[in-house]
């Protein structure tokens, strides 16, 4: 909505029969106090109006959320302030806000009326708890003020939005050999035989323009305050290819990326670098080439952002498509948590 000062068509037919009534007794009593009354009637409007224009650039609605991450199945608090920086006169304020967790496509919306006191303002509070991993974002869709009188409305004033990302579970696991998670993952004297023949070593060297975002080395660039690469040498194979298959059922894909998440940082752990695909928008399949555990989380904080409902089974005909002959690892729940696909 475009912001602008409105008239409450309510609050006018209020003041109306408000004046009507005090103007009617002071003609019939002829009271100096009515005679006030009635003055102040017709006045208080006025002074109203200009109070909540003034205050027009300083009325703002804020959402607050703890933090960037929150774990699932956690109570967390979500606050919206209304800010009043007057000290000498208070509004009503009507607030319409959401929250949304993206990746699960769950949408709530409430209304609140409330009361802003001059210099304080005023805050809501509710407790939020997520059982799905997924960013969640608290939108802020309307907010309007009314003075005094609620006979005028201003309406688009400033609003800040909130969100957070609430993070999937991870079990650490006591086992070292990828084998033990992974069923028919093949043994070191297959890798070969098996397309993942793996050399760990590779280059730094400064950034050239052209080079691809994913292979820069962030922690080292922000120690040394200048874009380094990472370079793989030519011997060798470098990756091993992991596919997350989101599916339709909001569970499925919470435990599918526990899983991941899991997988993922012990693949890394044991020096595996890993290409991770996964179904993105429109069932395309987006691919991404990781090293180390903060790739890792930074690509899970992207997964989590976007819509996690796909049709079953929509990733690995992907794969097949996009990738024929490719051996790779299937995301899986359960005792393993991902199945060698040769």
């Amino acid at each position: 909505m475009e912001r602008g000062l409105r008239l409450n068509p309510w609050g006018i037919l209020r003041f109306i029969t408000v004046l009507a009534a005090v103007s009617a007794a002071w003609f019939f009593l002829r009271s100096y106090f009515l005679f006030l009354a009635v003055i102040v009637t017709v006045c208080g409007p006025a002074v109203s109006f200009l109070m909540l224009w003034s205050q027009k650039d300083a009325l703002c609605a804020q959402a607050v959320l703890p933090g960037d991450r929150v774990g699932r199945n956690t109570d967390f608090a979500c606050d919206i302030f209304v800010h009043n920086r007057a000290w000498y006169t208070a509004f009503t304020a009507d607030i319409t806000y959401s929250w949304s967790n993206l990746f699960t496509g769950y949408t709530e919306r409430t209304k609140r009326r409330l009361w802003v006191a001059p210099g304080e303002g005023s805050r809501i509070r509710q407790q939020m708890n997520s059982r799905f991993a997924g960013r969640v974002d608290v939108c802020i869709d309307a907010f309007e003020v009314c003075d005094l009188f609620r006979i005028f409305r201003l309406c688009g004033c400033r609003r800040i939005d909130a969100h957070t990302v609430v993070w999937p579970a991870f079990y650490e696991t006591d086992e070292e050999d990828v084998r033990s998670i992974v069923d028919g993952f093949p043994e070191e004297n297959e890798l070969n035989k098996s397309g993942i023949n793996f050399d760990p070593d590779y280059e730094i060297r400064e950034y050239i323009p052209g080079d691809e975002l994913k292979t820069i080395h962030w922690k080292l660039s922000a120690k040394k305050e200048e874009l380094m690469v990472r370079e793989r040498l030519a011997a060798g194979h470098d990756k091993v290819n992991i596919l997350l298959p989101l599916e339709e059922d909001r569970n499925v894909n919470d435990g599918l990326m526990d899983s991941l998440y899991a997988l993922g940082r012990l693949m890394l752990h044991k020096e595996y670098p890993v290409q991770l695909y996964w179904p993105g928008r429109a069932g395309q399949l987006q691919s991404c080439f990781l090293a180390e555990e903060g790739e890792l989380e930074n690509l899970i904080g992207e997964i989590l952002s976007d819509s996690g409902i796909h049709r079953p089974g929509e990733a690995q005909a992907r794969m097949s498509e996009e990738h024929p002959g490719e051996a790779y690892i299937l995301v899986q729940t359960g005792v393993y948590r991902g199945a060698y696909i040769r």
